[in-house]
């Protein structure tokens, strides 16, 4: 059995006093001798148990809200690289174009040159022969056209015309070797020439022929 502290029954017995109206002042209450082994041992001392630390606090951190994605707009984003390519393209397509596009055809700039072509090539030549030398339609050749059209301008109106609208008719100079062409009424109308062509055929068949 332990032994009670001098100090604590001393308290006791103030309690008791000062509860019980003052008692025997000089009286002094001696403790109850321990038998046995007990008491011949001593006081026991009590070791105080010292306190378990508190756990650490754990840190509170508040909920992060959640991050939704933003919804994609109707423009979508491109490269930066993309833009250059883009104002590059039209330049590139427009060159692209040109080297695959057949270059145009010059006319001849001799009206020589550019009445042979246009007598071949408007059938001049199927009546009056490559080389003025007459067959459906008479000759050209030797000064033929000088003689029959002194005037050059009677000449080109002869070929925008044609001689449907004179056939049966003389045409051409009355002085000529011969006298006057009767028209056959064969020879169409060129009237879609220009004039700068139907110049060059009458100095083509003049000149040349």
């Amino acid at each position: 059995m332990a032994e009670i502290p001098e100090h604590l029954l001393r308290r006791s017995k103030e309690r008791r006093a000062a509860a019980g109206g003052g008692g025997d002042s000089g009286a002094v209450d001696s403790p109850t001798p321990a038998s046995g082994a007990a008491a011949s041992a001593g006081p026991v001392e009590v070791a105080a148990v010292p306190a378990a630390p508190a756990p650490p606090a754990l840190p509170t951190t508040a909920a992060q809200p959640k991050q939704t994605p933003p919804l994609p707009t109707g423009r979508a984003r491109f490269p930066v690289w993309v833009m250059p390519v883009l104002a590059v393209l039209p330049v590139f397509g427009f060159f692209y174009a040109q080297a695959y596009q057949t270059p145009p055809v010059e006319a001849p700039t001799d009206p020589l040159v550019l009445g042979a072509e246009k007598y071949r090539e408007v059938g001049c030549s199927g009546c009056h022969g490559a080389a003025g030398e007459g067959g459906v339609g008479p000759a050209l050749a030797g000064g033929d056209s000088l003689l029959t059209f002194p005037d050059e301008e009677d000449q080109k109106k002869w070929i925008r015309s044609g001689s449907s609208a004179f056939a049966g008719q003389p045409y051409g100079s009355a002085t000529r070797p011969g006298g006057q062409r009767i028209a056959l009424g064969g020879m169409p109308a060129f009237g879609g020439l220009s004039d700068e062509e139907v110049d060059a055929i009458v100095k083509y068949e003049r000149e040349k022929l």
